[in-house]
């Protein structure tokens, strides 16, 4: 299905220290883990931007606001990621070629066919297209 090769928008959320260097150097994964690797060392996007904000929290009693990537990401064929996995597992054996991204599996184990969360294992998979500036209401 070719359009598992299209950009798709998902959203980064992340320490608003971060912020400047991915949109001036783009992803790099050697800074991930931080919150954590459940379905592997990648980068993690995620379909709904409410999931991503927890992640993209101003500092505790700052007025700034909250500040959210809404990236394109090249998600390509996935499977279901294994924690701190450096890579995804291998699609076909005979060639060695291996999974473009995982995510997260569904409740009984197995692959969503409509995926909340992606994890991409190559930098050039996303580009932070827009950061996009929000402040929550009470």
């Amino acid at each position: 299905d070719t359009s598992l090769y299209e950009r798709k928008y998902f959203f980064h959320g992340t320490n608003p220290a971060v912020n400047e260097l991915i949109y001036q150097q783009g992803f790099n994964r050697i800074f991930n883990g931080k919150n954590a690797t459940f379905y592997g060392k990648g980068c993690y996007f995620a379909r709904d931007a409410g999931y991503s904000v927890a992640y993209c929290a101003p500092p505790n009693g700052s007025k700034d606001p909250h500040r959210l990537f809404m990236c394109r990401v090249a998600v390509g064929e996935y499977c279901v990621g294994k924690k701190d996995a450096p890579v995804p597992d291998v699609r076909i054996p005979a060639t060695k070629t291996l999974y473009d991204s995982t995510v997260k599996p569904e409740k009984g184990g197995g692959v969503p066919q409509n995926p909340d969360m992606f994890v991409t294992y190559h930098d050039a998979q996303a580009y932070p297209e827009y950061l996009v500036s929000f402040r929550l209401t009470e």
